[in-house]
């Protein structure tokens, strides 16, 4: 009689146990990490216009234009590390700023009249490709949510160091 008891109290743990097992595999596999941190960069990306049009004129020799071109890139490079550099690995954050993907938003920022932020923002896992998604957003001005640009691109992630960062970044705007 009592090993009847025990094999069933031993079998209704092994189920208590393999029911948290099934749960917790479910939630790990509706919960990307990955694509949370993606997201997170994207935003950030697309919404530094006036913090980056700050740390180029900042960085800009005294006696310039706020807003042109010709600084000094060590102060916006300083600036962006310090805003997304535990979100990209180093070789992002280089092709980023070669791509000149800030200042472009910045400047289209200018053209719209203001500070811009995105909205609508979807990212979509792409098919065949590892921790690759791709991401649509509109940007909108701040002061009157007029559509300034619709962007689109793909965004890469690694884990390095524990961590999900971006690898590769391309936007279009």
């Amino acid at each position: 009689m009592k090993s009847e008891s025990f094999r069933k109290q031993a079998l209704s743990l092994v189920l208590f146990f393999a029911a948290v097992a099934a749960v917790f595999a479910l939630t790990r596999l509706r919960s990307d990490p990955a694509k949370k941190q993606a997201e997170f960069v994207v935003q950030q990306l697309l919404s530094c216009s006036s913090a980056v049009e700050q740390a180029v004129d900042a960085a800009a020799p005294s006696g310039s234009e706020p807003g042109l071109a010709a600084v000094d890139t060590d102060g916006l490079y300083a600036f962006l590390q310090a805003q997304l550099g535990d979100a990209m690995t180093a070789d992002c954050l280089n092709k980023v700023m070669a791509n000149r993907l800030p200042t472009r938003i910045t400047a289209l920022a200018g053209q719209s009249g203001g500070k811009l932020t995105p909205a609508d923002l979807t990212l979509k896992k792409r098919a065949g490709a590892e921790n690759c998604y791709d991401f649509s957003a509109a940007l909108l001005t701040v002061t009157d949510s007029t559509a300034a640009a619709q962007v689109s691109g793909t965004i890469t992630m690694v884990k390095e160091d524990g961590r999900w960062k971006a690898s590769a970044i391309t936007l279009n705007l």
